[in-house]
């Protein structure tokens, strides 16, 4: 147990306070317009429309202050954890158990990186839950080339998804006080124990996470255009957590105290355990520690089917660790508000896709069917009636009305750009990088909106979170049918509304979801089916183009 006198660093609220104030601005700005289409003759399930359209809005503004603020501290304030000398530690050199997990996807470079630690008292364990003959063979051979190293444990079942692996490792490892856990694509770089085992400075403190940067050797084009993202992550959402918000652990290049996660049980066996591993270590008193100056790499999904395999398995994992965890670890007295507050809306911002789909069917025909002159005149909602009939004279036609303005535009263009300022900030320095990662972030938004809405109904449906492994080469299973079938009359219903009602926002949301189910069955390294991801950004740029030349 952590001594009850141990004096725990306090979380800045002063992130979250601009947050909620800018969110609350807004709301009082925006929001009289659009409720004001409540006073009327229209019956009340128009009305009631008309109130979930702004509630929708609300929280989508909400997120996009979110963004902007942590991005924007982020560039102002360095982490918390500082690495010191100490006497915290039994011995000079505490033993240290590097735990490798592999399930079919076993990389030797990254295995290597375990072996090559300049710190002495360490041994690494590949975890090898493979069904794979041949990847069981793979890690084999490399444990018996380096046998007085390497240990395999293969366990006789696959229960309890990875954190089962990992705790049936641990059962089988005796007298290491520390441990570490890699995936099958983590490089830890040589001084990786010895500089994470100094920060461990205080006896509340349960874990240090390392940061996590995007391999450059991974040679997909589909990884390489998103990989920034992981460094993004880091470098301006954990960075900030360390003073405003909640450490958690990200299930790799962590090092971790054995006592710990003995104390807890062993890590929770859910799809998302290290979500659920840090809301518990944090309810005994524990907590994280961010360290911003060891480096680990990993890899990107590989292919856009792999994606979308991660992103369910991330969304379906978030929501069963709310519902399973969440609610003792907000009653929990000595968790502070911040970090009950940061846990649930970082969680949060992985299930929007099926709030987003819900706006997009407001706006484009619940909404437009209650009120003939729904017409928040722009592209982003249902076009003026009178129109000169070419595509230029759609768009140059708009005018401004009582609710779209300029300053509804620049809302608007800030819940788009928000999530992705240091990409916009850095293509100053490298234009075709990063432009490249605007462009395929854009076309992941748009193709998986759909797909992530039905990830979460499903869920909540079955109550069942699934550990498909992104990198197991075995794991080829196709997306359910049902789920590309909805994909494909979503992209049919998004073509119609924007023929209907001439409105070319909903282009872009055709053609991304289109462009999705194309890539995902033809691959995304067939060159000419690659030029269908920049599709939905050009259509982006001349709408915002039109937009921004016509507002008055």
């Amino acid at each position: 147990m952590v001594p009850t006198d141990t004096k725990r660093p306090q979380k800045n609220p002063l992130m979250y306070q601009i947050v909620l104030f800018l969110w609350l601005c807004a709301i009082l700005y925006f929001d009289p317009r659009i409720l004001a289409l409540t006073i009327g003759p229209e019956n009340i399930a128009a009305k009631i429309s008309v109130i979930i359209f702004t509630l929708l809005l609300n929280l989508f503004w909400f997120y996009a202050f979110y963004h902007l603020v942590i991005i924007v501290f982020s560039y102002f304030k360095n982490a918390n954890g500082k690495p010191v000398s100490c006497d915290m530690f039994s011995s000079a050199t505490p033993s240290v158990a590097l735990l490798y997990t592999t399930c079919n996807d076993f990389n030797e470079n990254a295995a290597l990186s375990c072996l090559g630690q300049e710190y002495g008292n360490y041994h690494t364990f590949i975890l090898d839950d493979s069904d794979n003959k041949e990847y069981r063979k793979k890690a084999d051979d490399f444990a018996s080339l380096h046998a007085s190293k390497v240990t395999v444990i293969r366990r006789p079942d696959r229960r309890g998804y990875k954190a089962g692996n990992l705790n049936y490792g641990m059962s089988r490892i005796r007298d290491y006080e520390y441990f570490s856990v890699s995936d099958a694509d983590t490089i830890l770089p040589s001084d990786y124990i010895e500089k994470l085992l100094p920060y461990f400075n205080s006896p509340d403190i349960a874990f240090v996470q390392s940061r996590q940067e995007f391999n450059q050797g991974q040679k997909p084009a589909f990884a390489q255009g998103l990989g920034y993202q992981i460094e993004l992550h880091c470098d301006h959402y954990l960075k900030t957590k360390e003073i405003y918000g909640f450490v958690m652990f990200y299930g790799h290049g962590a090092l971790m105290r054995s006592d710990v996660l003995k104390e807890i049980g062993g890590f929770p066996e859910v799809a998302t355990e290290d979500l659920a591993y840090s809301m518990l270590i944090r309810q005994k008193g524990y907590r994280g520690v961010y360290a911003h100056d060891v480096t680990c790499l990993e890899e990107f999904p590989s292919t856009f089917r792999q994606y979308r395999k991660r992103s369910d398995k991330w969304i379906k994992g978030t929501a069963e660790c709310l519902i399973k965890y969440y609610p003792s670890f907000f009653r929990n007295k000595d968790v502070s508000g911040v970090e009950k507050f940061d846990v649930f809306v970082s969680a949060a911002s992985l299930l929007l896709g099926l709030p987003f789909v819900a706006l997009l069917l407001m706006v484009g025909m619940v909404l437009p069917y209650f009120y003939y002159h729904f017409q928040f005149q722009g592209p982003m909602f249902k076009m003026p009636l009178s129109y000169n009939g070419t595509f230029l004279g759609v768009l140059a036609g708009i005018s401004s009305n009582l609710f779209w303005r300029w300053d509804f535009f620049l809302m608007l263009l800030l819940t788009l750009a928000a999530p992705i300022l240091p990409a916009i900030h850095k293509a100053i320095r490298d234009p075709i990088g990063k432009f490249r990662f605007i462009v395929m972030y854009t076309f992941v938004f748009y193709a998986t909106q759909v797909s992530s809405a039905f990830a979460l109904i499903s869920y909540l449906w079955s109550r069942k979170a699934e550990f498909p492994v992104t990198g197991d080469i075995g794991g080829k299973r196709a997306p359910d049918k049902a789920i590309i079938m909805t994909e494909l009359l979503f992209t049919l219903a998004f073509l119609s509304i924007s023929v209907i009602t001439r409105n070319v926002w909903f282009l872009s949301f055709a053609a991304g979801t289109f462009a999705g189910l194309l890539i995902l069955k033809l691959g995304f390294e067939n060159r000419l089916v690659r030029i269908s991801a920049y599709i939905p950004i050009i259509i982006l740029a001349i709408v915002i183009m039109f937009i921004g030349k016509t507002l008055q």
